[in-house]
């Protein structure tokens, strides 16, 4: 260090003697603060939770090998064979990857408001080389300074609010997601189950076909019938064949869908949908719009972005007052100066300083931008407003058509055609009826239970669209709407986030 100091001195100014270093007894307070700097940076980080780090370790495993996932690199929990809407819809929110990254980033935003309500770090100055003063107690060996620029309270607080506001905006397009989720999981489900009961019903009448074709061609051997009744016969088959065909790649499609909503493999395999929920669901127009303006996360979401532009007009005019900063200056001095009388007595001083805000135009941009950024969240609002209640009664008027549609295919249509079909086809057994007729008739009839099975999910899937569109589940017995259902936050604890503590 003598050496160092030495060097350093004489490259400042030559000297015609070798000037020693400043004594070290005069340097505690530099190499106390810069101990200090040096502790700061070595401080050991917070690591992160023992999930969110095996979730991390995945996702760069993932982005270097750019190869599908095996089952073992999956989250942990293993699948287990659901069967119902809501098994699937559980296993969705628990292992969808859009959740997951809506989660992650809540738990990103949710770290800037200790950034945000923090000070800025202390600065330090050192000045050891070049030429230094020659005051009367000797001359100044080292310069330090320490500051500290400390803002209004006010300030912090404005800004901790901004970020506390992004954080809540975040937990809406969480939830929004979940919802989105929720949804696709509902309808891709609805839509697997209506398919693999149409291939069964078509499976079905194809059976009844085949039956109806060796009557045919019985009566044919026997001279009874024409050829062209079995060849009438036997283009149907193939036609219901082909129609086989296509609702097995539907059906496929539809199970690729569902898991890559619950994250499986596509060698997992789905076992066969259970029968849609037969009740009446209660539904009432003016409670589902009352409840869907204060549950639906997207408007949440959007009045917190305006309650953010609040605080970010609020931070814009107290920037123009000026924020304090408080310094404290060390000099060590040499004992050994140039007059007779240094006596080495080293110095130190506390100053204050404010910074000048007189660039008022800036200031008066941001109050402007955050006004009309207010402006914008509120026609925002109220089109997010509209689009909510128009969703909730398009949903709603295609729930309440579709159910009648399958009303009157379960007691009028249907039973009609079926009657239809054992008429015909009785009557085409003694020898007398029309085989024409009587396929026309078995077409139909298979065309309606096709089509209850259609309607049947449709109404699951409008149900599904109005719970979307609502915010939140409804009970299909009562009607209420399900807004206390507490998902699990992003570290696995109860979301218990005020909102009001942003505000």
């Amino acid at each position: 260090m003598h050496l160092f100091s030495s060097i350093l001195h004489n490259s400042a100014r030559p000297s015609p003697r070798v000037r020693p270093a400043a004594k070290l007894g005069t340097w505690p307070l530099p190499l106390g603060i810069g101990c200090l700097v040096l502790a700061g940076c070595a401080g050991q980080r917070s690591p992160l939770d023992r999930d969110w780090q095996s979730r991390l370790t995945r996702a760069e495993d993932w982005r270097s090998s750019l190869e599908p996932r095996s089952t073992a690199e999956v989250p942990s929990q293993e699948i287990a064979d659901p069967r119902s809407a809501e098994e699937f819809v559980s296993l969705a929110v628990a292992r969808n990857p859009a959740i997951r990254a809506a989660e992650a980033k809540v738990r990103r935003v949710s770290e800037r408001e200790v950034q945000a309500r923090s000070l800025d770090d202390p600065m330090f100055t050192v000045a050891p080389i070049g030429d230094m003063a020659e005051t009367a107690a000797g001359q100044v060996g080292l310069m330090t300074s320490l500051s500290q620029r400390l803002p209004l309270p006010s300030k912090l607080d404005a800004r901790g609010r901004i970020a506390a506001l992004e954080a809540a905006q975040a937990r809406a397009e969480l939830e929004q997601v979940k919802l989105q989720v929720v949804a696709d999981t509902r309808r891709a489900y609805w839509t697997f189950a209506f398919v693999s009961r149409a291939i069964d019903t078509t499976r079905d009448s194809r059976s009844l076909l085949l039956q109806l074709r060796d009557v045919a061609d019985a009566q044919f051997r026997a001279g009874q019938r024409n050829q062209q009744d079995v060849l009438r016969a036997a283009a149907e088959l193939g036609n219901l064949d082909s129609e086989l065909i296509v609702l097995g790649q539907r059906r496929d499609t539809a199970a690729a869908m569902l898991r890559q909503m619950i994250d499986a493999p596509a060698s997992q395999p789905l076992a066969e949908p259970m029968l849609p929920n037969e009740h009446d669901i209660v539904v009432s127009r003016d409670a589902l719009l009352a409840r869907a303006v204060q549950v639906n996360p997207a408007l949440g979401r959007i009045a917190e972005r305006m309650t953010q532009f609040e605080q970010q007009q609020r931070l814009a005019n107290l920037n123009r007052w000026p924020d304090l900063t408080v310094s404290l200056s060390y000099n060590a001095v040499d004992n050994d100066g140039l007059s007779p009388a240094a006596n080495g007595q080293d110095q130190w001083w506390v100053g204050f300083g404010v910074n000048l805000p007189i660039w008022t135009e800036k200031y008066d941009a941001a109050e402007r931008e955050a006004m009309f950024g207010r402006l914008e969240a509120a026609s925002e609002l109220a089109a997010e407003r509209n689009r909510v209640t128009f969703r909730v009664e398009d949903a709603l008027l295609r729930l309440e058509s579709q159910r009648e549609v399958l009303r009157l295919l379960r007691t009028q249509v249907i039973p009609d055609a079926r009657a239809a079909v054992e008429a015909s086809a009785a009557t085409y057994r003694t020898g007398a009826g029309d085989f024409l007729v009587l396929v026309d008739n078995w077409r139909k009839f298979l065309g309606y239970q096709v089509t209850e099975h259609q309607v049947s999910a449709a109404v699951e899937q409008a149900l599904a669209d109005l719970q979307q569109a609502v915010g939140a589940d409804i009970d299909r017995h009562t009607g209420d709407v399900q807004s206390d259902r507490q998902h699990p936050s992003p570290d696995g604890a109860l979301d218990t986030h005020d909102k009001e503590s942003a505000r």
